[in-house]
């Protein structure tokens, strides 16, 4: 695949990359519950210099987990999209795309990404560095923060964290690790460079065919006493 859109809204902050050959741009926001408002526009400026149709092979769209509403909004779109341009989308995860980052590859192979699930729980997978690829060693799982924690994968001294997530940590967990980053957010830049690497016939998908990736299917709907949280 040699151009590609890269969409993610899993997050408070909406953003959008296009990648090819040549050029490489990205457009990232903090704009909660307004990624509706504002997706299209940036999808726009980031394609400002090219016509959409004649430039772009794939959509690569993260699918999650993250927000409920948030993720509806980069699926619907890259949908719409994928519908009106024949294109075909890659699917990728949020918290992957949010552990690809440098500033995660200067001591420590191993990173866990966080988002805010902001429900008293957090979404949360553990990666591997391999050489220059990122691979997942655990299931993307919606917790709360003290498990991810309490028993991780590897010694935290060795681990970096990154995403909001962070911040539900006590100031002694976060200490623990060798860094934290929790300003991070998916990196759709490098997620549109990873599509461009690893898209193929077996992962590429129709628009009919892509959905978000809920680790918890019904926690969206739930009353807040359902839920066990506090008030």
């Amino acid at each position: 695949m040699n151009a590609v859109l890269a969409l993610d809204t899993s997050t408070d902050y909406c953003s959008v990359a296009f990648a090819d050959n040549d050029v490489s741009r990205s457009v990232s926001e903090s704009l909660p519950r307004a990624h509706n408002q504002h997706i299209l526009a940036m999808v726009d400026e980031v394609l400002a210099e090219c016509m959409l149709k004649d430039h772009v092979d794939v959509i690569a769209c993260g699918v999650g987990p993250g927000s409920f509403t948030g993720l509806r909004v980069a699926v619907g779109v890259a949908q719409g999209l994928a519908w009106s341009l024949d294109l075909p989308i890659w699917p990728f995860c949020s918290l992957r795309a949010q552990a690809l980052s440098d500033a995660t590859r200067k001591e420590s192979d191993y990173v866990l990404s966080l988002i805010d699930a902001q429900i008293g729980q957090v979404y949360g997978a553990w990666f591997q560095w391999r050489g220059n690829e990122l691979h997942c060693i655990s299931e993307p799982a919606i917790r709360v923060i003290e498990d991810f924690v309490a028993d991780p994968l590897v010694p935290l001294a060795e681990a970096y964290a990154v995403g909001d997530g962070v911040l539900a940590m006590s100031e002694q967990d976060r200490g623990a690790f060798a860094g934290i980053f929790p300003d991070l957010r998916p990196n759709v830049e490098a997620a549109a460079q990873l599509c461009r690497l690893e898209a193929n016939y077996t992962n590429l998908v129709l628009a009919a065919q892509l959905e978000p990736r809920y680790v918890q299917q019904d926690i969206g709907w739930k009353k807040l006493s359902e839920q066990g949280v506090r008030r």
